[in-house]
């Protein structure tokens, strides 16, 4: 894949994408959870990120990138989300300032372009083998 060109036939990318959607699962539930119980939406945003970093860690090393746990890894999955979040959190807050979204329906409109960076960031930087 070094011609930047995904490969939707690649075993990577489809464990990426079946891998993606169980994270998606899991972090979309921690923030419509916490939006239930009244926590402000960018709020919920960081501590649905904070948990997802640590539950795609692990998923995303092991199923998709098949590596063992490396703190110089773990490193630049967190400085990854950090600027996953800072992205989505400013596309959710116009969403629900300027477009009147719900916080709900922001996220799931956020999401496409999550996976997207998250893919960019993950295989091109986090993982990339040197």
């Amino acid at each position: 894949m070094s011609s930047g060109v995904v490969k939707w036939r690649d075993p990577k990318v489809v464990r990426f994408l079946v891998t993606g959607v169980l994270n998606t699962l899991f972090g979309y539930a921690v923030f419509s959870g916490l939006l239930w119980f009244s926590v402000q939406s960018l709020v919920a945003l960081m501590l649905a990120t904070i948990a997802g970093v640590i539950f795609n860690y692990f998923s995303f090393g092991r199923l998709v990138f098949q590596t063992e746990v490396q703190w110089r890894i773990f490193a630049k999955f967190v400085a990854a989300y950090a600027i996953i979040y800072a992205i989505n959190a400013a596309l959710l807050s116009a969403l629900t300032k300027y477009c009147s979204l719900s916080p709900y329906v922001g996220q799931i409109i956020c999401i496409p372009v999550s996976v997207g960076l998250s893919w960019l960031l993950m295989n091109h930087w986090v993982y990339k083998k040197d």
